[in-house]
């Protein structure tokens, strides 16, 4: 077993502290941004998702982008749908499978989202230098590095 100092485990244990603060500050941003469409932040990063990966999409692929079950994903989609967001055929290639796509009215929405998240998260980097923006930017890819499943 690995020895630590005590300022090290203190120094991961404020880290980890730290992301779960900018997780749910991203999630508070995200809910503010939804809430003006009726949707919730999940409904949301599914539409969201859609958007990002055009064409019509079976749920299944939204649950592996996502990395959700599809007891999580199927009943949002259902509600989505019913709610007019969601349109859902049947598969051309295989009849068992259905696919889900944006309505027009969505894809409209979904755009406005997007330049939403854009307009307010861009000026959060505006005070920083560029060697500071490159730090974050490098201790976060090897974050996602050191992350992965």
């Amino acid at each position: 077993m690995a020895k630590y100092d005590l300022n090290d485990l203190k120094n991961r244990s404020n880290v980890i502290d730290m992301l779960k603060e900018m997780s749910n500050r991203f999630n508070n941003i995200r809910d503010n941004l939804c809430e003006p469409y009726g949707l919730s932040s999940l409904q949301a990063v599914i539409i969201m998702d859609i958007y990002h990966n055009q064409g019509h999409t079976r749920v299944t692929d939204i649950c592996k982008r996502l990395n959700k079950s599809t007891n999580t994903i199927s009943p949002l989609i259902n509600r989505l749908i019913d709610k007019g967001f969601l349109n859902k055929s049947q598969s051309k290639k295989d009849s068992r499978v259905f696919e889900v796509s944006l309505t027009n009215e969505t894809a409209k929405i979904a755009n406005q989202i997007n330049t939403d998240v854009f307009d307010y998260t861009y000026p959060m980097f505006d005070s920083l230098t560029n060697e500071q923006f490159d730090g974050i930017y490098d201790a976060l890819v090897r974050l996602l590095e050191v992350t992965e499943e």
